[in-house]
């Protein structure tokens, strides 16, 4: 009896820590920015993002509902949803990778990050390092910050000649979030 309940008692204990190496964005803000000869555009995603780290697989998944960009020109959203990202029929962007090197992400103190896998935007998918920063607190929760370049002509994005300098040919996605243990 008492055997067993060592057992179990360690059973226990190592689904608990299987459990904590999993982390969930429980806040997690996408935005982006394009600088064009002609304007300055802006977006930024606050309730529609997705993400988890899990620790013990070295996976990163992320998805980000396309919809959920907010702008401060209504027709901008509008036009971004139906001309370009085409959001009825492509709802979600999303990414799935894997960490190319591990973080001690129990140890308090700030890691360069970054992850191995594939971009999908518009129905296209593309490989992709994405870098960022992770702040480990004593607490337990986990800050990722970070931004790349998506260049709307890779997810084959179409912007009209009449409107080549109000779009830039890169964009710049930055994102930010706090993880936390999934229990």
């Amino acid at each position: 009896m008492v055997k067993e309940n060592k057992i179990s008692c360690w059973l226990f204990f190592l689904l608990t820590l299987l459990k904590a190496q999993r982390y969930e964005a429980d806040s997690l803000i996408i935005s982006f920015y394009s600088d064009a000869p002609l304007e300055k555009i802006s977006a930024e995603n606050q309730t529609g993002c997705y993400s988890y780290v899990d620790f013990r697989t070295d996976s990163v998944y992320v998805r980000v509902k396309i919809r959920g960009f907010s702008f401060p020109n209504k027709l901008m959203e509008e036009h971004f949803n139906e001309n370009y990202l085409e959001s009825d029929q492509y709802p979600f962007a999303y990414f799935q990778g894997k960490l190319i090197a591990p973080i001690p992400y129990t140890q308090p103190g700030t890691y360069a990050v970054s992850a191995q896998g594939v971009l999908l935007i518009h129905g296209v998918r593309r490989d992709r390092v994405l870098s960022g920063v992770y702040e480990v607190r004593s607490d337990g929760t986990l800050f990722l910050t970070g931004k790349f370049l998506v260049k709307p002509a890779d997810h084959k994005i179409t912007i009209p000649k009449l409107l080549w300098e109000k779009i830039a040919e890169e964009v710049e996605v930055s994102f930010r979030g706090r993880y936390i243990p999934k229990k």
